[in-house]
């Protein structure tokens, strides 16, 4: 940068308003090149948008019939207990019996995991449907 103190006023003048086109010129590449990124980075979400939105609909998650809503048809016997039960055949000797069922304090931070672990478990092994683990729990 020039020494402004000797030169006169209007070169002094000159050299600032020099400046100021170079800060101006600059602020405007810097601010284009904001706007550019702002494009893109929208562009990009929006195809992230579009992706989410095409695997959600193609998608469907495998949902522990918990978290299927309680509906009359779920539990509804028609006939015989083969649709309520389901394929799998269950003899009722081979369920657990409800004192070896494990007990939910709701203590503890972690206390209900173990407690799912064993439920889950249960259905899997001894093929329990849902209903009936469901009958079990109210009587816990």
């Amino acid at each position: 940068m020039e020494d402004l103190s000797i030169l006169n006023i209007n070169d002094q003048l000159i050299i600032l308003k020099d400046h100021v086109l170079e800060i101006i010129k600059n602020t405007n590449q810097f601010a284009t090149h904001l706007a550019k990124s702002d494009s893109e980075r929208q562009k990009l979400k929006n195809k992230l948008i579009e992706n989410v939105e095409k695997i959600h609909k193609n998608y469907e998650p495998h949902m522990p019939r918990h978290s299927e809503p309680l509906t009359e048809e779920r539990f509804s016997v028609k006939g015989s207990l083969t649709p309520f039960l389901g394929e799998s055949p269950i003899c009722a000797k081979d369920i657990p019996k409800l004192e070896e069922w494990p007990t939910f304090s709701g203590e503890g931070e972690y206390n209900h995991i173990e407690f799912i672990r064993t439920i889950d478990i249960f259905q899997e092994y001894f093929h329990i449907p849902e209903e009936i683990i469901v009958g079990k729990l109210h009587s816990l």
